[in-house]
């Protein structure tokens, strides 16, 4: 497991994998993070990573906050302002609760509650906003 960089959209962040049963992760992670859990959701090392998962253990996304060091394509990691959102990639929309970028499914940067659409980013937010997280999900 690669905690610090790896992040394949629609299928895994920090070597931990989408559809992957809770259970079997949290055996083969418990010796390197600390964990926290509470109902459908397992938080490693205060928040570094979140897992959701189904009544079945099956996971279902995997969200990373500003301290987890890895980057998509050097076009998406979490910590991103909008500008650096509309200075990375052609065109954003809001898909399941998060800014999408250039029609690649299954990776989002999270949109505040109460935001989930728009027609440009910076209809309701500015240009120095943070997204806190980054989000890998099925597609």
């Amino acid at each position: 497991m690669n905690r610090m960089i790896d992040i394949i959209p629609g299928k895994s962040l920090a070597g931990i994998n989408l559809n992957d049963n809770i259970n079997n992760v949290i055996e083969n992670i418990s010796s390197i993070y600390t964990i926290e859990i509470n109902d459908g959701i397992i938080i490693l090392d205060n928040g570094l990573i979140t897992i959701g998962y189904e009544n079945s253990g099956s996971i279902y996304s995997i969200m990373c906050n500003e301290k987890f060091e890895g980057k998509y394509n050097d076009k998406l990691w979490p910590g991103m302002s909008v500008k650096d959102v509309l200075e990375h990639s052609r065109n954003q929309v809001a898909l399941g609760g998060c800014v999408v970028v250039d029609g690649i499914n299954g990776i989002g940067l999270p949109l505040p509650e109460g935001y989930d659409d728009f027609e440009n980013i910076t209809d309701f937010l500015s240009l120095d906003f943070i997204f806190k997280y980054l989000s890998v999900f099925r597609i």
